[in-house]
């Protein structure tokens, strides 16, 4: 769907240059400078919203909040983005859903870099949120300025195309965006994930500081598959990976290569870091790591 809103606006925006037969790229460089060719973009403001899909019964209203404050930060470069908000509960008779109920104000934040993203609610660490990828870079791209730039860096074509004799739409030709690609493929579960139920993510400068971690060493856990082996050992989402079976685990390479040894109903040791803590855990894989 992400695809489809950036020809359609890509489209738009060409059609003016291009009935005077003018390339693309020069319509294109000509749109981002007088758009001012920016590389980053904040916008804040204040109001409300409805928690999408988190009615406390079916057939009652969505959760609604007020926003005292409300700012989202795009990199274009990275690709990156952050939005911090500060929400309160709007009615203060809700009997659930979104997170109600809410005591006073909350602070949260919510961020994409690359191929990663998280969230952080007050002063509690962040949490990996790798399914939650796609939607946000979706989002950044689809900015009136992430449109072009998402049009140059992939060498938007058009054609123009005639309907009773009359040239109509000019469909713009895209192809996939890197960190869209490569967070999509991250959701494709590997031979490890399926063995031991847990799925992992390299740990950026950025998760770094919002995990409050020394390092970016090792790897961060962003998804337990319920009843798998790695639940059943107690691993929760948000720790961090630092060993298995005494292999030091310092990126997702030596990760990959620590847990292709794993054999099935064989206890293996995994050295985790919570909150500041170090704890061993054991599990046995279910098939060949």
């Amino acid at each position: 769907m992400w695809k489809k809103l950036i020809l359609v606006l890509v489209a738009v925006v060409l059609m003016p240059g291009l009935g005077y037969g003018q390339d693309p790229k020069a319509v294109l460089d000509g749109v981002a400078k007088s758009m001012g060719d920016v590389k980053s973009l904040q916008y804040a403001g204040s109001g409300a919203y409805f928690f999408l899909g988190q009615a406390v019964a079916p057939g009652t209203p969505w959760p609604r909040f007020n926003l005292k404050s409300y700012t989202r930060t795009v990199d274009y470069d990275t690709p990156a983005m952050r939005d911090e908000f500060v929400r309160t509960q709007a009615d203060p008779g809700a009997r659930g859903g979104g997170g109600i109920p809410l005591v006073g104000e909350q602070r949260q934040l919510q961020a994409v870099s690359g191929t990663q993203a998280w969230n952080q609610v007050g002063d509690a660490p962040a949490t990996p949120q790798l399914a939650a990828v796609v939607d946000r870079l979706h989002q950044l791209w689809i900015t009136p300025h992430g449109v072009i730039k998402a049009a140059m860096k992939h060498n938007a074509t058009v054609e123009a195309q005639t309907e009773g004799g009359k040239k109509m739409t000019i469909p713009v030709a895209l192809g996939t965006l890197a960190e869209e690609k490569e967070a999509a493929a991250k959701l494709q579960p590997s031979d490890v994930e399926e063995s031991v139920g847990l799925r992992v993510e390299a740990i950026t400068p950025e998760l770094a500081r919002s995990l409050r971690l020394d390092n970016a060493k090792g790897v961060v856990v962003s998804r337990v598959a319920p009843d798998s082996p790695a639940a059943e050992a107690g691993i929760q989402r948000g720790d961090i990976v630092r060993e298995v079976n005494r292999q030091p685990v310092t990126d997702i390479e030596s990760y990959t290569e620590a847990t292709s040894h794993l054999t099935p109903d064989t206890p293996a040791l995994f050295l985790l870091e919570r909150r500041g803590s170090s704890l061993y855990v054991a599990l046995k894989p279910t098939k060949e790591g």
